[in-house]
């Protein structure tokens, strides 16, 4: 809910969710546990660290997937993240859509899918320009988890 009201997902929250996710994971497995999700925090601390590294995506998100990965461990943290990129493409395409219009996500979408697929010059694929929006990616973070969780063969 903050990440939608403010664009901005607070320490506390993301902060006391590491430390339940250790403290959970340790006492059930004493130090097998914390080291299982330890390897899930940094595993989605690293994952995420890098898109933020390019610009691609804020702070709070970071924590939040480091947080994730403490409670998920390192496999489904994996496996988390890849739903996470999907369920927030369609955000990005669904965000791009309500604020620039239908048409215009379309073809921008055609776009950087012949790029990607193609092998089209990046520069082609900007010459339709969009409008810079912030993305409430902790709504991507929380579908692709609950997706993973539910879908996700090692539970």
């Amino acid at each position: 809910m903050w990440d939608l009201r403010s664009r901005k997902i607070p320490n506390w929250l993301t902060g006391s969710a590491v430390l339940l996710g250790l403290s959970l994971h340790t006492y059930a497995n004493h130090l097998e546990g914390l080291i299982f999700s330890l390897e899930g925090m940094a595993l989605g601390l690293g994952l995420f660290l890098t898109l933020y590294g390019v610009g691609w995506m804020g702070a709070g998100d970071v924590k939040l997937y480091a947080a994730v990965g403490s409670f998920l461990g390192p496999f489904q943290t994996l496996s988390a993240a890849v739903l996470i990129a999907l369920a927030g493409g369609v955000l990005a395409i669904l965000t791009l859509g309500f604020h620039a219009g239908w048409r215009r996500a379309g073809v921008w979408t055609w776009n950087w899918a012949q790029t990607l697929f193609l092998t089209r010059s990046l520069n082609a694929a900007d010459s339709t320009k969009h409008p810079t929006l912030k993305l409430p990616y902790a709504v991507a973070i929380s579908i692709g988890t609950v997706w993973s969780y539910w879908w996700s063969p090692l539970r």
